[in-house]
C-alpha cells in the first residue's frame, strides 16, 4: 500500500502534468522537428559546461562548510554529489539534498546528521540570495511583474475553453482541499512558516560564523550568475529568442525558479507556464514561448539524467581505488 510521502509525491506530479497538458494541449508536436533542425548546438553545448562548472563552484562552497568540522572531504566527491543531488530532484523533489549526504557519508566516512546541518546552512544561503535577487528583479522590472501578475489571473478571453479552465481550477482546488484533509497540511504549513523563521535567523547567524566569508559569498554570486547565464546562452540556439535582452532571461530565470519550490517533480508544468509568460511580456509570441520553454527544460533534465547516471557509476571506482 502507498504511504502517505508517496501518495502526495504522486497527486503533486499528476498535477504538474495536468498543468503541462493544459499549456501545450494546442501545441504542433510536429513543430518540435523543424525547431530542432534550426538549433544551434554549440550553444547548448556551452550551456551543458556552464552548468557543470555552476556544480563545481557548488562543491567547492559545501567543502567551506565541511572542512571546519575537522573533514577533507575530496571534491571530486563533492562534485558528483551534487550531480547526484539534481539526478534525484528529477524524481523526488528536495530528495536529492539527502542522497548528496549520504554519497558523502559512505564514500568520506563522514557522519550524515553533520552533513545535514551544512545543507541546511546552503539552503539558507541559496534562500536569502535568491529573494535579494527577487527583490532587486521586482523593482528593476516593476512594470512588468505587474503584467505577469495580471496575465497569471483567469482571464478568460485569454483562453479557448472556459470549461476546460473551470475544470482545471475545481481539480486543482479538491486536490489542495483532499491534502489539507489526509495529511493536515494547513497545520503543518503554519507551523512550518513559524518554524522557518527561526531557521533563516539561526542559519543566517552560522553564515556569519563562517571564516573565508568573502569567498563564500564570492562563490554564492558566481553560482546564481552561471545559472542565469547557462539560461541565457539557450537564448542564443533558439531563433526566435536571440535578439531578446539579457534582461528578460533573469527575469524568466528569476520567475522560472518559483516553480522549484512547489514539491512538483522538475517543476513540470509550472516551470513551462512561468517561462511562456514571462518571454511573452517581453515580445516573444505564444508559440515560441512554448518551443523554448520546452527545449530549455528538457535539454537541462537531459544534463542532470546523463551526468547524474554518470555519477553513481564513477563514485564507486573512486572509492575503491581511494
Amino acid at each position: 500500500m502507498m504511504n502517505s510521502k508517496s501518495l502526495k509525491r504522486t497527486l503533486f506530479f499528476l498535477v504538474g502534468i495536468v498543468l503541462f497538458w493544459y499549456v501545450y494541449r494546442n501545441f504542433d508536436i510536429l513543430s518540435i522537428n523543424d525547431a530542432l533542425k534550426g538549433l544551434k548546438f554549440k550553444w547548448i553545448i556551452l550551456s551543458v559546461i556552464l552548468g557543470l562548472i555552476s556544480h563545481i563552484v557548488r562543491a567547492l562552497r559545501w567543502g567551506m562548510l565541511i572542512k571546519p568540522m575537522g573533514y577533507k572531504p575530496k571534491t571530486i566527491n563533492l562534485f558528483l554529489s551534487v550531480l547526484v543531488l539534481y539526478f534525484i530532484n528529477l524524481v523526488i523533489p528536495r530528495g536529492g539534498e539527502l542522497a548528496r549526504c549520504a554519497v558523502i557519508t559512505k564514500s568520506e566516512k563522514i557522519p550524515f546528521v553533520k552533513l545535514l546541518g551544512t545543507v541546511f546552512i546552503e539552503r539558507v544561503t541559496d534562500f536569502i540570495a535568491f529573494i535579494i535577487i527577487f527583490s532587486v528583479v521586482l523593482v528593476w522590472q516593476f512594470r512588468i511583474v505587474e503584467q505577469l501578475f495580471y496575465s497569471l489571473t483567469l482571464d478568460f478571453s485569454h483562453f479557448q475553453s472556459k470549461t476546460i479552465t473551470l475544470g482545471i481550477a475545481a481539480s486543482l482546488i479538491l486536490i489542495f482541499y483532499v491534502l489539507s484533509k489526509r495529511f493536515g497540511l494547513l497545520k503543518r504549513f503554519a507551523a512550518k512558516i513559524h518554524k522557518v523563521q527561526g531557521d533563516i535567523m539561526e542559519g543566517f547567524k552560522s553564515i556569519l560564523q563562517i571564516r573565508n566569508k568573502w569567498t563564500y559569498l564570492s562563490y554564492t554570486i558566481l553560482i546564481f550568475m552561471l545559472w542565469s547565464v547557462m539560461f541565457y546562452v539557450i537564448y542564443l540556439a533558439y531563433p526566435p529568442t536571440r535578439n531578446l535582452p539579457f534582461s528578460s532571461a533573469i527575469f524568466a530565470y528569476t520567475i522560472g525558479t518559483f516553480a522549484y519550490l512547489l514539491p512538483i517533480q522538475a517543476g513540470i508544468g509550472v516551470w513551462h507556464f512561468l517561462i511562456i509568460e514571462s518571454l511573452f511580456l517581453f515580445g516573444l509570441d505564444k508559440e515560441s514561448g512554448m518551443m523554448f520553454a520546452l527545449i530549455a527544460h528538457t535539454f537541462t533534465d537531459l544534463i542532470y539524467l546523463v551526468f547524474g547516471t554518470l555519477s553513481f557509476m564513477i563514485i564507486p571506482l573512486i572509492k575503491n581505488r581511494g
